[in-house]
């Protein structure tokens, strides 16, 4: 346990000294490149598309898009960081004997930490300006990013045995989350989703995540039976990915 551990913490940190290696503003680029989006969003659909915006929850657009834009960005980031580890750090995996399960819960972690900093950062900013975030329910949001994270790090162990396996899963990895990028109540608020659809919707444990997210932050700092279903699935997944990834860690050193 020790020694996973200890590899977990170096491969951690060399993960996120590695990520932005030579450029000149370094870790800074974890927070412009996301802040970037969300200006250019929050002015797209804030002044020009304006979706709803009577029945957002929150104070201001921007807050609205923010509260969800980086968890977004924690999911999706670390999903295909870690879907690619393995592949990654080839060499290691053919001459080291380790558990390769490290990799990937480096990448998600080192991606997730990095994300969730900018996030904290960006929703004080915007809480300043704004107001509207309730202090009460940020325990209960820590909930549902754990849950979060669990889930992505679940769905990254599945992905990346998989794809050390089958290098297609990454051409198909790419527009399905695209896909489930629009498909998620990211840049709208669910009020505007056709009645006849929202069922399906709900289908979407991300979708699920980050509607109680924005609850939680606007408001709604009591958990609820939701929240529970959004562990047991994340909890369900990681169970999945672990086990898949388990069985067939053994022959990654043929296939990287």
């Amino acid at each position: 346990m020790n020694i996973a551990l200890n590899l977990f913490s170096a491969f951690t940190l060399r993960e996120i000294r590695s990520r932005y290696s030579g450029s000149v503003l370094g870790l800074l680029w974890a927070l412009i490149g996301p802040l970037a989006m969300l200006l250019i969003y929050a002015f797209v659909f804030g002044h020009i598309l304006k979706p709803g915006q009577t029945d957002l929850g929150a104070p201001s657009y921007i807050l609205f898009l923010g509260a969800a834009l980086w968890p977004w960005m924690m999911f999706s980031d670390g999903l295909l960081r870690g879907m690619g580890a393995i592949k990654a750090n080839a060499s290691l995996v053919r001459k080291v004997a380790f558990p390769h399960s490290v990799l990937v819960l480096s990448a998600v972690g080192a991606t997730v930490a990095l994300h969730l900093a900018g996030y904290v950062a960006v929703l004080a900013v915007l809480a300043y300006i704004y107001g509207g975030i309730s202090l009460a329910g940020v325990p209960a949001a820590l909930f549902v990013l754990a849950g979060l994270l669990v889930f992505t790090v679940g769905l990254a162990l599945l992905l990346a045995a998989l794809h050390t396996l089958l290098p297609d899963i990454e051409q198909a990895t790419q527009p399905l989350l695209m896909m489930l990028y629009f498909l998620t109540p990211v840049l709208y608020p669910q009020s505007v989703i056709p009645e006849q659809y929202r069922a399906w919707f709900n289908w979407n444990p991300i979708a699920l995540m980050i509607q109680r997210l924005r609850e939680h932050l606007f408001g709604q700092p009591a958990l609820n039976f939701i929240d529970l279903i959004v562990w047991m699935v994340a909890i369900a997944v990681f169970a999945v990915g672990y086990a898949v990834f388990v069985r067939l860690s053994p022959h990654f050193e043929d296939f990287v």
